[in-house]
């Protein structure tokens, strides 16, 4: 007895697209941006769900889903079926080692492929502080390449009689705290 098998193509520029695209011949997640070293960076999970598919005499042939995956993603598909493309069954995995369809035989068919990304580290740099001076004002410092709140500030002081001592008025509203208070001439 000779095997036959039976195709049904899917048209994956077709359907509902969830934070997934279809580029360069592969349905694959949004990509969000780079990291530093330009590896992409992909959307958390996303979606496609097909056309409605006409089985009609292919009914008791439609047992399996053939696949081809590329890339590092993880994915789950499933499967519903339709008499009249109306009233549409719960969706069902697909068995990932075998590919067979436990959805109950109908007269339409749908696939959904959910795709999500393998987690990894990435490094995004928001600020080099890399141009000196940028942040540069009365509170923060950005001088040595590194962003940093001032904690020395130089003020006029107001010297009374001969004997060294020097005053000024510092709201409260300024300081949380001061430390300590320097002489500088």
């Amino acid at each position: 007895m000779a095997t036959q098998e039976i195709g049904i193509p899917l048209d994956l520029n077709q359907g509902v697209f969830n934070n997934t695209v279809f580029k360069d011949g592969k349905l694959q997640l949004v990509e969000l941006g780079k990291d530093d070293s330009n590896t992409p960076i992909y959307v958390p999970e996303g979606y496609w769900i097909s056309e409605p598919i006409r089985i009609a005499d292919k009914v008791a042939l439609f047992k399996y889903v053939a696949k081809t995956i590329s890339g590092t993603g993880n994915y789950n598909i499933y499967t519903q079926s339709s008499p009249d493309s109306y009233a549409w069954t719960e969706w069902e995995q697909v068995d990932a080692s075998t590919g067979t369809i436990t959805t109950p035989v109908g007269y339409f068919a749908r696939v959904k492929i959910l795709i999500s990304p393998t987690n990894s580290n990435v490094t995004l740099t928001i600020d080099g502080f890399d141009v000196v001076d940028k942040y540069d004002n009365a509170y923060v410092n950005s001088s040595d390449g590194v962003l940093e709140i001032k904690q020395s500030y130089r003020d006029r002081m107001t010297k009374l009689g001969n004997d060294g001592l020097l005053t000024r008025s510092i709201p409260k509203s300024f300081f949380k705290k001061i430390d300590k208070l320097l002489f500088v001439e």
